[in-house]
């Protein structure tokens, strides 16, 4: 599928999600601490060297609604702040600064 160059973002990270989810569209912890280390390893290394253990806690933190498992909503939330923490950076601020961790 063609479209907005946005679009097909959104289209990306969908096909991420389904990539680590399982047949129940959600990802358990294992999968997404995967998924974390091969997709965002300049954030990690960032929070590393900070003394940020982010994998820690992540999972427990996203996981609203205590299931043990992350679905979509909970993953774009996820998301947002790892895209909020770049953002920030892209002023001037350092990656894994605290923010939304």
């Amino acid at each position: 599928m063609s479209g907005s160059e946005l679009e097909q973002a959104i289209t990306a990270l969908i096909k991420l999600f389904h990539t680590y989810s399982g047949r129940d569209d959600t990802i358990k912890k294992e999968p997404l601490l995967q998924l974390l280390k091969e997709n965002f390893p300049n954030f990690l290394s960032a929070c590393e060297k900070r003394g940020r253990d982010y994998l820690s806690n992540i999972f427990d933190k996203k996981d609203k609604n205590k299931d043990h498992q992350i679905d979509f909503s909970e993953f774009l939330s996820l998301l947002a702040d790892i895209a909020t923490d770049y953002h920030n950076h892209s002023h001037g601020e350092e990656l894994c600064s605290g923010g939304n961790q």
